[in-house]
């Protein structure tokens, strides 16, 4: 049987800890807590002050009375290198070497400096030859190596490091619904990730992951641009944002013809511009591509509307996350919504 873990996101703004187990297809949970990151601990997946981030995980398990020891941590970063390589299907032991020299080949990194490991993602057949559709991550070892200090520092015992875009494409090729929704795992479909100094694009085919791209936009400049228009603290901009903003176009009128809705409007048009230019470059990317959906998760996909709006500019079906069918939580975590916790999610799906 499936043992009990927690699974550990460290995101660009706040702590994500799931004390849970995927078992039989479903995930169950017992505890789901968020904490703050305090400012200038934690920069794009690096730890700059290691006993602050310490305390700080040590504090949220201690009060939350999480006794569990194995814990898989699941990161992002854009000093972590993630391609996608074609390769002549052969056994384990051959194909490991062959990934590290194809990586090494077309990345600019010394491979003795990386951690590598990759996942098959397809197999095909061209001119008669059977190839391995690959999906490499190669993280730096230091950062590796910082991550299991972090862990081991705390009493916990380490059992996986994931990345955001693995842990996610776990997650969304399960056969399950979202909220209420069969989710049709043959559609290719884009899962948007609005965090805090990031947007993350995962795109997904048949069940499988297809594409990931992190554009360096997030929350944090919508609300810099309200905090000094609105003579604000960034923590009041972000109250203010998530109480008072509304971008669903049907609820627009000439009251919301303001500075800060300009400002919410002006900053969510910059996302969108990028978002589109990644999907353009996905479809142009091979003949027939396509994408048929959006689903929309992270702390960002708060903002009131954003699904609305997005399902307007890009002219797809978008939906928020709020429910998954393959959840089943304990009592005390009745009202829990999967939104903000995507990747903790994804990550406590193991299959050792």
């Amino acid at each position: 049987m499936a043992k009990y873990l927690i699974s550990l996101d460290l995101g660009s703004q706040n702590i994500q800890i799931i004390y849970g187990r995927y078992n039989k297809g479903n995930i169950e949970i017992r505890n789901a807590v968020t904490a703050p990151i305090p400012e200038e601990v934690y920069k794009d997946g690096r730890i700059e002050d290691l006993d602050m981030m310490k305390q700080s995980i040590r504090d949220l398990i201690t009060a939350n009375k999480i006794k569990e020891k194995r814990t898989a941590l699941t990161i992002q970063s854009t000093s972590i290198i993630t391609r996608d390589i074609m390769l002549p299907a052969t056994e384990r032991q051959h194909l490991d070497n062959m990934v590290k020299y194809e990586i090494e080949q077309y990345l600019p990194i010394v491979a003795t400096e990386y951690i590598i490991d990759y996942s098959v993602l397809d197999e095909i057949d061209e001119d008669g030859i059977r190839k391995y559709r690959i999906h490499v991550a190669a993280i730096p070892k230091n950062m590796v190596e910082q991550y299991l200090s972090l862990v081991k520092g705390i009493g916990l015992k380490p059992i996986a490091l994931d990345i955001h875009s693995n842990a996610a494409a776990k997650l969304f090729s399960q056969n399950a619904s979202i909220n209420g929704e069969d989710l049709d795992i043959s559609k290719t479909l884009a899962y948007i990730d609005f965090g805090y100094r990031s947007i993350s694009i995962h795109i997904l085919s048949k069940g499988k992951l297809e594409f990931s791209r992190m554009i360096n936009l997030g929350a944090r400049e919508m609300d810099e641009e309200i905090s000094i228009t609105c003579n604000l603290s960034l923590s009041q901009a972000e109250k203010k944002k998530i109480q008072e903003a509304d971008l669903n176009p049907e609820d627009y009128n000439e009251l919301m013809a303001d500075s800060f809705h300009d400002i919410i409007r002006s900053q969510t048009d910059i996302w969108l511009a990028e978002i589109q230019k990644v999907f353009q470059y996905y479809i142009s990317r091979t003949t027939g591509n396509h994408i048929e959906g959006i689903y929309l998760y992270g702390g960002g996909s708060r903002l009131k509307g954003l699904d609305k709006y997005v399902e307007q500019a890009l002219n797809l079906r978008t939906r928020n996350i709020d429910n998954l069918a393959i959840i089943k939580t304990a009592v005390s975590t009745s009202y829990f919504n999967p939104r903000d916790y995507i990747n903790a999610l994804g990550a406590l799906i193991r299959y050792e």
